[in-house]
């Protein structure tokens, strides 16, 4: 099993508690008698595999969820010193390049590692390009782009 269908799902247990199972197995991994007590011990299992945390209602729907931020999208973005690269719901920079290009190869390559998307924006902010599995590549423009490193 790879380590993106090893997500931890909290889910109701028909009145009978929460169930924490993993992606695509039927059989829960534990039973708590508290939604708390369920996404403490998912999250705990999430960080252990560098997984996310999968937290739906009472009613089985999907409500939230919580990454390593190795396995959240990663954004290209312009910063005072350059071209950070920020996985997506943070602000915490995983690295700072001189070249939009060179962020965005980076950060291509990261999200390909873990199979999320890479979404590359402008000086104005605005997101211009995203590219997500299974395309698997970015398009031929944002390659020309990164091998001139502009």
């Amino acid at each position: 099993m790879s380590e993106i269908e090893r997500h931890q799902h909290i889910t109701p247990r028909g009145g009978e508690g929460w169930a924490v199972r993993t992606a695509g197995s039927e059989r829960a991994s534990k039973i708590f008698q508290t939604r708390v007590e369920a996404i403490d011990y998912a999250r705990e299992l999430a960080v252990k595999h560098k997984v996310c945390m999968v937290v739906h209602d009472e009613g089985g729907q999907f409500e939230e969820f919580e990454c390593d931020p190795e396995f959240r999208n990663k954004h290209v973005r312009k910063d005072t010193e350059g071209w950070a690269v920020i996985a997506e719901g943070g602000e915490e920079v995983s690295q700072i390049f001189r070249t939009k290009g060179s962020a965005m190869a980076y950060a291509y390559d990261m999200a390909t590692k873990h199979d999320v998307c890479t979404l590359v924006h402008g000086k104005d902010g605005k997101i211009q390009s995203k590219t997500c599995p299974p395309e698997g590549h970015p398009g031929i423009l944002d390659v020309f782009r990164m091998k001139l490193k502009i």
